[in-house]
């Protein structure tokens, strides 16, 4: 292993990779090192729907962020397909916010009537309009909102398409091993020892999703990151087209007639546990969305820890007291929406000093924050 790296990226999630991935491009000798394997930790366990217009963020920074790193998803999808031949599985038939109550309408209206003005695809679907897409929904279903620029893909093999095409680029990923130490001096990170080989560097960049607390301390820096967990199952039933959703459940079909069902947000620490409670609640609300659904296989079920932050939005740019140590974590439910645009502008700060998309709204927290307001996600800043 070479003795020295540009840069060393600490985390192989989506954004680990996507960071590596941009680097390489600019010619940055790039280690990527990853305590397990690259995508095996809450990139795995998400269910990939690319939310923007049907997402939470309303019209602030995150929302910006949002839009403009899907934007970036389809010519990036195709670069990585061609590179590695890996079919992604990107789906474009959109999101359906299901309509079953008063609230949901005068939620949904307020949603639809947004989007409209800021130029997204939105169309406001009657009860008969919405069973011709999706024939199997409940009967108690009034109509939807139907978002069709919201698409998903199959977010494990875009992890491993993206690991494997950093490769290819030349970003040497050392798996199955840590940053366990690291010299400091004036201010700066001159070495980090992973596994047992030292190497120069001449910038770290934390993306060790729920674990960035841990890896931050080697730093002597305090990241406030926790591990979120979401439960989800995966069940067998190709009738479904479309990403459905209504308040905090979704089912989103993949093309081998799976679809994956979820979630929860639960602070349990780092357990990874799958509770027959939270199964049941999965299966009662499928039902009531889609009752056919009683009848399908189960396929599998999972858990994964992602990285909550308390501002609410994702951690990026320089930490505080460290010159060259850049921040990307806590991206919580939207690592892979916003995995594209976090490549692209960690990049631009390491190699240009001047990310294309301010990076303000996102720096490191250095106050409490106010909580959520009544109108605001409590887990999702706009």
């Amino acid at each position: 292993m070479a003795t020295t790296a540009d840069v060393v990226v600490i985390g192989g999630g989506v954004i680990g990779v996507s960071i590596a991935y941009a680097l390489a491009g600019q010619r940055q000798r790039t280690f990527l090192v990853e305590k397990g394997q690259p995508g095996q930790e809450a990139s795995a366990a998400a269910a990939g729907i690319l939310a923007v217009a049907s997402g939470r963020s309303k019209r602030g920074p995150m929302y910006q962020l949002k839009r403009a790193s899907q934007e970036l998803y389809p010519a990036f999808v195709r670069e990585l397909e061609e590179r590695t031949g890996i079919d992604i599985e990107y789906q474009t038939a959109g999101v359906l916010d299901l309509i079953r109550t008063d609230e949901d309408e005068k939620k949904y209206r307020k949603l639809y009537e947004l989007r409209q003005e800021q130029g997204h695809a939105a169309s406001w679907l009657t009860a008969e309009e919405v069973r011709r897409l999706e024939p199997s929904l409940a009967p108690d279903v009034r109509g939807a909102v139907h978002f069709p620029g919201d698409h998903h893909l199959h977010n494990g093999k875009l992890a491993e398409a993206w690991a494997r095409a950093a490769v290819q680029r030349g970003v040497t990923v050392l798996a199955g091993t840590t940053v366990n130490e690291a010299r400091l001096s004036h201010g700066r990170v001159t070495e980090v020892r992973i596994g047992d080989e030292w190497v120069g560097v001449g910038t770290v960049v934390i993306a060790a999703g729920a674990w960035s607390r841990q890896v931050g301390a080697l730093f002597g820096l305090t990241i406030p990151v926790e591990p979120a967990k979401g439960q989800m199952i995966a069940v067998y039933a190709p009738q479904l087209r479309s990403v459905i959703s209504w308040g905090e459940h979704y089912l989103v079909p993949r093309k081998d007639g799976e679809v994956i069902i979820g979630s929860s947000v639960e602070f349990v620490g780092y357990n990874k546990d799958v509770t027959l409670e939270m199964l049941q609640a999965f299966i009662h609300r499928s039902t009531t969305l889609v009752p056919a659904i009683s009848k399908v296989p189960l396929r599998r079920f999972w858990a994964g820890l992602r990285p909550y932050s308390p501002t609410r939005r994702p951690i990026l740019g320089r930490a505080p007291g460290v010159d060259n140590l850049v921040l990307a974590t806590g991206h919580h439910r939207n690592g892979i929406v916003l995995a594209p645009i976090t490549g692209r502008l960690i990049c631009e700060l390491i190699t240009t000093g001047h990310p294309s998309l301010s990076l303000e709204p996102f720096g490191f927290p250095r106050e409490p924050l106010p909580p959520p307001g009544p109108d605001e996600s409590p887990d999702e800043a706009d």
